[in-house]
């Protein structure tokens, strides 16, 4: 064998190409190649304009018995009549009007800076290309052959390479140097499929619904590792059953079903939060985490005006009562900017069940038949913060909500939506309202 630059004209294709049944001329082996691949000619062609040939990967000849100074290819056929159609796009056949177009424009390109000869291997004898050839056409065969990357050995070349770090590959990361992960899933995480993940992943509502966010290409959040790590392990799960498919993630509304699916064991605890975002790909240990736990003052948030439902896609509330889960999925269903009157009563009557529910639930010494809705919040209100569950940043948007004569939430405005055929909601209203609110209803539905 020797490595030997060869003129491009100097090589012919094969005719006895293992792809292909045996033809008897340059010019019928030159149109086979062309009616089997057409346009993957086109973009391999391409490609050599714009990177060149591999250089790792050699054309392989052997001399053409008939004349010495000719060799034929045994491997790299497709690349160099790429080559010859860029050097004379006539060789491609009228009936290929449009495959000729784009070699007639690349060709342009080509002669410009031509690739007159081909670096070669050759091989004396060609029985000895056998069994180089074979290991490259034939797969793994037992390790001897090219191993093939996975989806996540891909994903994860393209990070170190080319700076591009996947949704769902941090993910994977993260899962895999968390303590408190199951080995057996660790073990299987090199089977999730990345694409299905990364299409949750990709899903804003899906990341609210779980806790993180998407910034400057990397997955974060200011929520505890533990809480975290409780919906990406109902996910991989999932993901890993035989009987789980794509379909049930494919489209928004199958996501929005899915995580609708999350158990109250699945779904983090919203107010276990950290002092700052930190980087799923670079989390601190867990002994640094836990110091730095602190309480954080509840932020107000700016209202969705582009959201059209009371209740956010991302929110995510495991409700116990059938007929307040109905409710709650009503809710986030109904278009509060064409049904905001029917809105306004069932975001009342939603609130009152809630509380109630979680009066029976603990026993708290207040009649839920008799007493008024700002008294049972209160009694709750009170319940939430001495015993920690919430602190009071976070309990003051339903205090005020229902002591404030004027606010939205208030028992006059409520019988006003009702009663009062002057007095209408306003959608946004509503809507920052529920923003005001949420902390208190999950954490609610969270411990009945």
């Amino acid at each position: 064998m020797e490595i030997k630059l060869i003129p491009l004209t100097s090589l012919l294709v094969n005719t006895e190409n293992p792809r292909y049944e045996m033809v008897s001329s340059q010019q019928e082996a030159i149109r086979l190649m062309i009616e089997d691949q057409k346009d993957k000619l086109a973009k391999l062609a391409e490609d050599i304009l714009n990177n060149g040939l591999n250089p790792s990967d050699l054309i392989m000849v052997t001399p053409y018995e008939k004349n010495e100074s000719q060799f034929v290819v045994l491997e790299g056929n497709r690349r160099i009549v790429a080559l010859k159609l860029l050097n004379n796009p006539s060789l491609i056949l009228e009936k290929h009007k449009s495959l000729y177009r784009k070699f007639k424009q690349l060709s342009e390109i080509f002669i410009k800076n031509p690739i007159v000869e081909i670096p070669c291997i050759i091989f004396s004898d060609e029985k000895e290309s056998y069994k180089w050839i074979k290991l490259k056409h034939t797969g793994e065969n037992d390790g001897i052959g090219t191993v093939s990357w996975d989806a996540q050995q891909k994903a994860r070349f393209e990070e170190r390479m080319e700076g591009k770090a996947k949704y769902s590959l941090q993910v994977i990361e993260f899962l895999k140097n968390q303590n408190n992960v199951e080995e057996d899933i660790k073990k299987r995480l090199k089977e999730v499929p990345l694409s299905s993940l990364q299409r949750l992943l990709s899903d804003p509502d899906v990341r609210g619904a779980i806790g993180i966010e998407i910034e400057n290409g990397k997955v974060v959040t200011n929520l505890e590792p533990n809480e975290v790590i409780k919906p990406l392990k109902r996910i991989i799960n999932d993901l890993l059953r035989e009987d789980f498919t794509v379909k049930q993630i494919y489209y928004k509304d199958d996501r929005l079903n899915y995580i609708e699916s999350f158990t109250k064991n699945d779904i983090p605890n919203k107010t276990k939060t950290l002092k700052q975002k930190w980087e799923l790909i670079s989390s601190p240990p867990f002994d640094k985490i836990k110091d730095e736990k602190v309480t954080v003052k509840q932020k107000s948030k700016p209202i969705s005006t582009k959201r059209k439902t009371l209740i956010p896609k991302s929110c995510i509330i495991p409700i116990s009562s059938p007929r307040v889960n109905n409710i709650y999925r009503e809710l986030k269903d109904l278009d509060l900017d064409n049904f905001c009157n029917a809105g306004a009563v069932l975001f009342r009557v939603f609130i009152e069940l809630s509380v109630d529910a979680f009066i029976e639930k603990y026993k708290l010494p207040i009649n839920v038949d008799n007493d008024k809705l700002y008294k049972k919040v209160q009694v709750v209100s009170e319940y939430l913060e001495k015993n920690g569950l919430l602190d009071k940043n976070k309990l003051k948007g339903i205090r005020t909500s229902v002591s404030n004569p004027n606010s939205i939430m208030s028992i006059n405005s409520f019988h006003s939506f009702v009663h009062n055929r002057f007095f209408a909601p306003i959608a946004n209203d509503l809507k920052l309202a529920w923003d005001n609110i949420e902390p208190f209803i999950i954490t609610l539905w969270n411990q009945i």
